[in-house]
């Protein structure tokens, strides 16, 4: 199980700041996310959002990333209007 944490968005979406997901790779954990949560579709599909897998910024593109029980991905949306 991966700990995902929730931020924004994706917190209103799901009640809770952070799930446990049964995944292997990112993709697999989005599309777990998605399934389990259909409202949270839109902001993944989108791109709309950050990805940081153990702090570490990761491109949304790297869906093939593996993940195991250690790591912690933090979900955050995309935040517009923002000033420094």
């Amino acid at each position: 199980m991966v700990k995902v944490r929730l931020y924004g968005s994706f917190r209103a979406i799901v009640g809770r700041d952070e799930v446990l997901v049964d995944s292997g790779s990112l993709g697999a954990l989005l599309d777990t996310l998605k399934r389990s949560y259909p409202d949270i579709a839109k902001l993944i599909d989108s791109e709309g959002f950050v990805v940081l897998v153990n702090e570490k910024p990761v491109p949304i593109a790297n869906l093939g990333l593996r993940l195991d029980s250690k790591d912690v991905v933090d979900l955050l949306p995309v935040v517009s209007g923002g000033g420094g």
